[in-house]
């Protein structure tokens, strides 16, 4: 068979069609064989505990703040007898003062909590401004089993600012929710009142899982 006579018969329409269905043939146990492999080899995604669930929940999210931050910080503090995380919301990558913060803590039990929450409250001792009637601008109607405001007065790059702490427990669930608070800007007190509101929520509604 010459060359002109086996490209004729490959160019015929029958010819074509049965090295395609052949080629599909041999494509076909490759195909299956990387599907496997891709199964075999991926991880499931990791399933989390009910109180990681709790957490995950009750922390802020972009959703529940006056702006989307440019900046997002994560840790996970190491915690006696339960779970916590800690995020702050940087609304400048380049001026980092600018946020707004959020802890969570998930404890074991309520005696736990309550422990935990008498903790955080004494980081904030120091604080001069304690309690609501000391910072009126940001109290608000709570849902909370205890819960202490505690602000601090003071200047940041000649910006005139108070520095707010709420720490709240919620049966198990013990939250702190700060930020900056500025004068007309960036982040008020109006809108930091509303952040704590949606906090509130949230915790509270944590109870139906605990």
């Amino acid at each position: 068979m010459n060359v002109m006579n086996f490209v004729r018969k490959f160019g015929d329409p029958m010819k074509r069609s049965t090295w395609k269905a052949l080629g599909f043939v041999l494509m076909l146990p490759v195909v299956l064989l990387g599907i496997l492999w891709i199964t075999l080899t991926s991880k499931p995604p990791p399933t989390l505990t009910s109180d990681e669930a709790i957490l995950e929940a009750v922390l802020l999210d972009v959703d529940d703040l006056p702006w989307g931050p440019e900046a997002v910080d994560m840790e996970r503090p190491l915690v006696s007898s339960g779970i916590g995380t800690d995020i702050r919301y940087d609304l400048f990558r380049d001026r980092p003062w600018v946020n707004i913060r959020a802890e969570v803590y998930v404890y074991q039990d309520e005696n736990a909590a309550r422990q935990g929450y008498q903790t955080q409250c004494e980081r904030f001792a120091r604080y001069e401004l304690q309690e609501w009637e000391a910072m009126p601008e940001i109290a608000f109607l709570h849902h909370a089993d205890e819960i202490r405001s505690f602000c601090t007065e003071g200047y940041i790059n000649g910006e005139h600012h108070f520095a707010c702490e709420v720490v709240g427990r919620y049966g198990r669930v013990v939250t702190i929710v700060g930020g900056n608070i500025y004068d007309q800007r960036w982040l008020t007190a109006e809108q930091f009142r509303e952040v704590l509101i949606k906090a509130d929520q949230k915790a509270n509604q944590s109870r139906k899982e605990q």
